[in-house]
């Protein structure tokens, strides 16, 4: 379209999709056949192989492209890449996903359980992440997707003890799910399928008493048209299954120390001998949670001493706990972490990263399995703080995003006073996001500064004003102006370093937060920490 005399011209273009403020990470299994992938559809794909290798995966990258090309012939140690394990996938669509791993919704697991089925836990995930993106142009949901083989276990979706960033090539799943920077929420849907026990019965039995044997002559009838109960010694035991402790700390542990802006969402798992008549959750993994989140609440008052999990207290905030599961029509169990994992990340986009999920409309004809009451969604609510799926008004929907432990350290709230310990929001898993989302943004910002500004320099106070003068026009923070919601202080300049101290007031019920941004030129890093301060 040519206006005038042609000195104007009009280029009309598709605007650039936004990116997704909180990416999501699953590690699962993806079964087939023969246990292959399409990896010629990831090779031929230039931009997710470039989002690879910006990871540190570009001898990966850079091997599948060649022996897509023909310029190299595939080796046995190939078999590994080709299948596409461990690999982190960014995936925009449920499409692209049935594209690599076409085999994945009709192919059988190795484990299979009389509750959770046969089939793998992931593909159903991904498509309750992706439920209604595919109809909504405004929504840009990012989801990385790390396939492990079902021959590791459940050890495959635990990070290791000592585990660094440095070395990727020897990594694990779940570590290298922390080397995606934008990645705030991690899921591990098939590690809750396999914590299923296998002898867990769907319809509960009738339970009758087992007699001792004893001699009986021949010809006395004694079947009286009921299967014998086996006794519990003649049940071989599951040498396979984790214990809570096995579970819970590396995970929390791994977070603290590589990612302490990222969250895990697990299912709890059920019950190994229920007493009711659904399976409930498990009574050691609420007692292991309880007990961690008890020596929590007596450090806070300052009057236990230190115990072997003392220190375990405040990581457990990295985790957000979901009950229950979610079964469809055709009674096949499900993970929840999918479908929860996907509204957070749309809300995040639509509405901020400081807005819970709870009381939205969840898309989806699966209903929670077993049903939950509003009495049992509070006591799990409560402790050891749980976000509940419940049905009202025939909708679907998060009771509240709950969690086990506060989102700031002991510390910080022992400071702020007994009021403000015993307000819910503290506990609120959006709050954790939003403080998570904070540190990744104020990362990639002290990131960009570190080559090219010197202590004197005003653009990074001026950048801060602006990302903070921008979240309290969105509505994050309140205060009637800037200066009311937000306040930056720089600290003295040490040798090429940068620090600036920074008080916001959240729109939450809470007073202040303290941030502490730390850059550091001489050692091309950036340093975010978070604390409470005193209304």
């Amino acid at each position: 379209m040519l206006i005038a005399d042609k000195r104007i011209e009009l280029d009309a273009r598709p605007a650039q999709r936004r990116r997704a403020p909180v990416e999501v990470v699953m590690i699962g299994h993806c079964p087939s056949v023969d246990g292959s992938a399409e990896w010629k559809r990831l090779a031929r794909d230039v931009a997710a192989l470039a989002e690879i290798a910006a990871l540190g995966f570009t001898a990966e990258a850079e091997r599948l492209r060649t022996l897509d090309e023909g310029e190299k012939e595939s080796e046995p140690g190939d078999g590994a890449l080709l299948a596409l394990y461990r690999l982190p996938i960014p995936i925009r669509s449920l499409g692209y996903f049935q594209a690599l791993f076409p085999q994945a919704f009709d192919t059988d697991c190795g484990y299979r359980s009389a509750l959770a089925g046969r089939a793998a836990w992931l593909p159903g995930a991904v498509q309750d992440f992706f439920s209604g993106a595919e109809t909504d142009s405004r929504e840009t949901r990012t989801l990385w997707i790390i396939r492990v083989p079902e021959s590791g276990g459940m050890r495959a979706f635990l990070p290791g003890p000592y585990a660094d960033l440095i070395d990727t090539s020897a990594l694990g799943a779940f570590e290298r799910a922390l080397l995606i920077a934008r990645a705030g929420i991690i899921a591990l849907p098939d590690l809750e399928r396999l914590l299923v026990p296998a002898a867990l019965p769907d319809v509960p039995r009738v339970r009758l008493p087992n007699p001792e044997p004893v001699f009986l002559p021949c010809g006395t009838e004694i079947d009286d048209t009921h299967r014998e109960r086996p006794r519990s010694n003649e049940v071989p035991p599951d040498d396979d299954r984790l214990a809570p402790v096995d579970i819970v700390p590396p995970i929390a542990r791994t977070l603290a120390r590589l990612r302490p802006d990222m969250q895990c969402l697990l299912a709890l798992p059920f019950d190994l001998q229920p007493r009711d008549e659904l399976p409930a959750p498990a009574r050691d993994f609420l007692d292991h949670l309880a007990s961690i989140a008890g020596e929590a609440g007596s450090e806070a008052e300052g009057g236990a001493a230190v115990t072997p999990h003392s220190e375990l207290a405040g990581k457990l905030r990295h985790l957000q706990f979901v009950w229950p599961y979610l079964r469809g029509a055709e009674q096949t169990l499900a993970s929840p972490c999918g479908l929860i994992a996907g509204v957070q990340a749309r809300v995040s986009q639509r509405h901020g990263t400081w807005r819970s999920i709870a009381g939205r409309p969840l898309r989806g004809a699966q209903l929670p399995w077993p049903p939950v009451t509003q009495q049992q969604a509070t006591s799990l609510r409560e402790s050891p703080g749980v976000t509940v799926l419940l049905v009202r008004a025939g909708k679907l929907q998060v009771d509240d995003e709950a969690l086990a432990a506060p989102c700031l350290p002991a510390a910080d709230l022992h400071r702020m006073g007994a009021r403000s310990r015993a307000q819910d929001h503290w506990r609120s898993a959006e709050v954790m996001r939003f403080m998570g989302w904070i540190r990744r943004e104020l990362q990639a910002l002290g990131e960009q500064l570190v080559f090219d500004v010197d202590p004197g320099d005003p653009r990074p106070e001026l950048a801060l004003r602006a990302f903070f003068g921008r979240l309290h026009d969105a509505g994050a923070l309140r205060g009637a102006r800037a200066e009311e919601a937000y306040r930056i202080h720089k600290l003295p300049p040490g040798e090429s370093t940068l620090a600036f101290e920074i008080e916001i007031a959240p729109a939450y019920p809470i007073d202040r937060l303290r941030i502490t941004f730390l850059h550091d030129r001489h050692a091309a890093v950036a340093d975010t920490r978070i604390e409470a301060v005193d209304g």
